[in-house]
């Protein structure tokens, strides 16, 4: 508690976080929802490019390390940077929609994993993409959609990245609301979301008025 009793402020964060597996379209359906609300959009791909650099980890870098370690182990390494960048683009991110890429939410060392928690705490909400709720149905549309959009299967040196990506218990628990996308059209999708956080809003103010 403050002094006087109150307690302390809270920073404004970001409206919606989406996270999720790589191909899982939250970019898609991150720019779907903040047209339909008037919000900015806000992607950390493009976003947290200066951040990883504050850190030591330009783009260029990343691919120098993967060419000469592995992806996978440049990925590990890669955690410090995704993590920071997390925290500096949600301090910016008042009141927006904010798409983490796959990566910023998945993390092998767990005191980062509590920096980037604590970081999106902030969010009014936090979204979980996935193509389907059978985890098999999501891997196989993963992968046509990385191979086709990507060109990539994301199995860097035999390691299954969006089987680790999908299945990270650790990620899944930073959200607030699970959407799989299924057969919906991206504006079918958009607004069921709405609707889903539209009602968990109201029940919220009905159980804070009690």
């Amino acid at each position: 508690m403050s002094e006087g009793g109150m307690p302390p402020s809270v920073e404004p964060g970001p409206w919606l976080i989406l996270i999720g597996p790589a191909g899982a379209g939250k970019s898609t359906l991150g720019r779907a929802l903040a047209d339909m609300t008037g919000r900015d959009f806000i992607d950390i791909d493009e976003a947290g490019q200066p951040f990883y650099e504050e850190v030591g980890w330009p783009v260029a870098r990343i691919y120098d390390e993967s060419a000469q370690l592995g992806w996978v182990r440049t990925e590990r390494a890669w955690e410090v940077a995704r993590a920071h960048a997390v925290e500096q683009v949600v301090k910016r991110a008042a009141g927006s929609v904010l798409a983490l890429g796959a990566g910023h939410t998945n993390y092998s060392n767990r005191a980062l994993f509590s920096r980037v928690k604590n970081a999106v705490s902030c969010a009014e909400h936090v979204l979980w993409v996935q193509p389907h709720d059978d985890h098999e149905t999501s891997l196989r549309v993963l992968r046509e959609r990385n191979k086709r959009d990507r060109s990539s299967d994301y199995a860097p040196e035999g390691h299954d990245m969006l089987a680790e990506w999908l299945l990270d218990d650790q990620a899944r628990s930073l959200a607030t609301h699970v959407h799989s996308t299924h057969d919906f059209s991206v504006l079918e999708s958009a607004h069921t979301v709405y609707q889903a956080l539209l009602a968990t809003r109201f029940t919220d103010s009905k159980e804070s008025a009690q």
